[in-house]
C-alpha cells in the first residue's frame, strides 16, 4: 500500500531569509516597506518569497504594531434572516476595502458570546461588531474598554460608552399602530419575544404612547417564549372578553409563531384579526394574506456598521459612543385591512 504523502511544509520568515541570503530582520524589513532596504536586496528577498509561496503570519505581524485587515462579527443567530442580510452586507463591505471578516454565531448565549470576543481579541483582528445577546452583561465593559475597537450593532452596550448603529425602534412601532388605528381598530394587542431587549423595550413603548395619544385601551404585551406558548397564550386571549381585533407583532419571531398559531386556531389574518409585524422578510409576501410590517434597513446597518468601524480602526480618537439611528418604514400589504395594490 502506497504511504500517503504529508502536506509540504509551510515556509518560515526564516527560510526565505536563507534562500536570499540575508537575515531575517531584512525579510521583515521588505515585507513591510522599510525604506532603508537596497533596491537589489529587497528584489532577491521578493523572488525568496514567490518561490517559497511564503505568507506572512498575521498574528506576528499585530505584535508588530500592523493590521491584520481583518474584523470579527457576531450575531446571534444567523439563520434569523434579518441577522444574515446584515452580515451579508458587512462581508461586501468589508471586501472592499481588503479586509476579511470572521463570523460566528452566539445562540442567544451570553456566555458563548463573551468568549468568541475573548478569541477574537486574542487572535487578532482589528476591530469587532457586536450585536449583543445582553447589552447590559458585565463582560462587556471589559471588553469595550480593551484595545480592540468595538462596534455594536441594532442594540447599544449599556454598561460601557461604545459606538453603535440602530434603527428608529420606537417610531417604527408608531407606525405600525397608528396605521392600524387608522383603520379603526381599538383593541390591539402587542406581542413581542425577547421583551427584555432594549430593542424590544422601544418598540413597547412606541406601542404604548400611540394607544395613549388616541386613548384607546393598553394591555400589558403578551411575551411568547416558543411556538407552544404562542398557541396557549392567544387560544387563551381569543377566547376571552377582551379578544383583540388587532395585532402588533414587534418582532419577526413573534410574528412568525402568530401567523402559526391562528393558522392552527382558524382565525383568518385580515378577516378575524389584523396584523402588523415589526421587522420586514421577503417571505412575507408570499403568506395569505402577504403580511403589512416595519422595513428595518438592514443591509445599510450592515454597511453603515463596517464603515464607523473602520473608522475607529484607521485611528480616529474622538470620544466613543457614536449613535447612529437609521430611519424605517412601513411596507403595506394586506395583513393590516389595507386591499391589495393592483
Amino acid at each position: 500500500m502506497a504511504r500517503r504523502s504529508s502536506p509540504p511544509k509551510r515556509a518560515t520568515l526564516e527560510d526565505v531569509a536563507r534562500t536570499a541570503g540575508v537575515g531575517p530582520m531584512t525579510v521583515s524589513r521588505t515585507i513591510n516597506g522599510h525604506p532603508y532596504v537596497a533596491q537589489e536586496t529587497a528584489k532577491r528577498v521578493r523572488a525568496a518569497i514567490a518561490q517559497l509561496n511564503y505568507r506572512p503570519n498575521h498574528a506576528a505581524r499585530m505584535l508588530t504594531g500592523q493590521l491584520s485587515r481583518s474584523i470579527g462579527l457576531i450575531v446571534p443567530d444567523l439563520a434569523d434572516p434579518f441577522f444574515s442580510v446584515i452580515s451579508h452586507a458587512a462581508q461586501e463591505t468589508a471586501r472592499e476595502s481588503g479586509y476579511l471578516v470572521w463570523l460566528a454565531a452566539s445562540n442567544y448565549d451570553p456566555s458563548i458570546e463573551a468568549a468568541q470576543v475573548e478569541q477574537m481579541t486574542h487572535h487578532p483582528v482589528d476591530g469587532i461588531l457586536l450585536v449583543p445577546v445582553d447589552s447590559r452583561h458585565s463582560y462587556l465593559k471589559s471588553a469595550v474598554l480593551g484595545r480592540t475597537p468595538i462596534v455594536a450593532i441594532d442594540r447599544p452596550i449599556e454598561v460601557v460608552s461604545t459606538d453603535s448603529v440602530e434603527t428608529e425602534n420606537r417610531s417604527g412601532a408608531r407606525l405600525a399602530v397608528e396605521h392600524l388605528i387608522g383603520h379603526g381598530y381599538k383593541r390591539i394587542v402587542c406581542v413581542a419575544t425577547n421583551s427584555h431587549l432594549r430593542t424590544l423595550k422601544n418598540r413597547i413603548a412606541g406601542y404604548e404612547e400611540s394607544l395613549r395619544h388616541a386613548r384607546l385601551p393598553r394591555t400589558k404585551a403578551l411575551q411568547l417564549l416558543s411556538l407552544a406558548d404562542a398557541k396557549t397564550k392567544l387560544s387563551e386571549l381569543f377566547k376571552s372578553r377582551n379578544r383583540p381585533d388587532a395585532l402588533f407583532t414587534a418582532n419577526n419571531s413573534s410574528t412568525i409563531w402568530v401567523i402559526e398559531a391562528l393558522r392552527e386556531m382558524n382565525i383568518q389574518i385580515n378577516k378575524h384579526v389584523a396584523l402588523v409585524g415589526f421587522d420586514d422578510v421577503d417571505f412575507y409576501t408570499l403568506i395569505t394574506p402577504p403580511v403589512t410590517a416595519v422595513r428595518q434597513p438592514a443591509a445599510e446597518l450592515g454597511r453603515v456598521s463596517v464603515r464607523l468601524l473602520m473608522q475607529r480602526i484607521k485611528g480616529d480618537s474622538s470620544p466613543p459612543g457614536v449613535r447612529t439611528v437609521l430611519p424605517v418604514s412601513l411596507v403595506i400589504r394586506e395583513s393590516c385591512g389595507c386591499k391589495r395594490r393592483e
